[in-house]
């Protein structure tokens, strides 16, 4: 069968006299207008967003970062922290890591109030304070056992003047040095002559002077609590200590070890008495004059 296109009839025809030919003409070319318009939408926007896309991935978001300190492994309570339990590690920077510590100096040494976690940030508010009396007498890597030392905390009063000017600091280091009243009875002073002694029950002279020597070394200072120091020290010295303090004949001084520094000294040739330092360092003795 063929096909063929009707003739227009006369009444079909427009005032031009054209007919329908030119109508189909002009949606034709619409038609083919809005196809290239819309090929040409497509690669406008097909090249933005590769452009958008293409920008992302070579400049990409920039996130501040910070370095925190946080454990190694899990920590129980109650434990000092050693350097081997920390570590440094840097994560995105957060509002709610604003008082973790970034420090292991301050960290180290310090007594920890609950467990910690591995990798968990260190707050100040999970170690115990250094002035509430928190600390632990045994190292981390002490333990009991019936080989172990006898070790015991002892308190130890000492006044700024001589204590480096009370800038000791706990898990410092110091040497203790004691300085006695000693009284020596000489017999053969004159008990009649002006500026004596008090008499002793035998006819002699007490001469009153202080002796003092480095008696306690590397003595590491667990707390302190005004002037106050809580030293670490065994069974036998905690005793001489506390029978010195109570005895009320006795002072204490500390000097303060550079950290590190766990030498011992041999102190036999040490001491010092009044005496002994004028005539060793050639101090010039004031005379007695007779009242007028």
């Amino acid at each position: 069968m063929r096909l063929f296109r009707r003739r227009p009839r006369p009444a079909e025809e427009d005032a031009t006299g054209l007919g329908l030919d030119v109508e189909f003409e002009d949606h034709g070319r619409r038609r083919k207008v809005f196809v290239v318009l819309g090929l040409v939408l497509a690669l406008v926007a097909g090249g933005a967003a590769f452009f958008m896309i293409s920008q992302a991935q070579a400049a990409p978001p920039t996130v501040a970062m910070r370095d925190i300190i946080v454990a190694t492994r899990d920590v129980p309570a109650r434990t000092a922290l050693a350097a081997s339990d920390l570590t440094t590690r840097q994560v995105p920077d957060d509002p709610s890591l604003a008082q973790a510590i970034t420090d292991p100096n301050q960290v180290v040494g310090r007594i920890t109030s609950v467990p910690l976690l591995f990798q968990q940030p260190i707050l100040p508010n999970l170690l115990l304070a250094n002035n509430a009396g928190g600390f632990s007498i045994l190292g981390p890597d002490e333990t009991l056992s019936p080989d172990a030392p006898q070790w015991r905390a002892v308190g130890l009063n000492v006044p700024d003047d001589r204590a480096v000017g009370g800038q000791i600091q706990p898990d410092q280091r110091v040497d203790i040095f004691v300085t006695a009243q000693v009284n020596v009875v000489d017999p053969e002073a004159d008990v009649s002559g002006p500026g004596t002694g008090p008499v002793s029950p035998d006819g002699g002279v007490y001469y009153t002077d202080k002796s003092t020597k480095v008696t306690y070394q590397n003595v590491q200072v667990l707390a302190k609590n005004g002037l106050l120091y809580v030293i670490k020290v065994d069974e036998k010295t905690a005793e001489e200590i506390s029978h010195l303090q109570a005895a009320g004949n006795a002072m204490f001084s500390l000097a303060l070890r550079p950290d590190g520094d766990k030498r011992e000294i041999d102190t036999a040739e040490y001491g010092e008495t009044t005496n002994s330092i004028i005539e060793e360092k050639g101090l010039p003795i004031p005379e007695v004059y007779p009242n007028p």
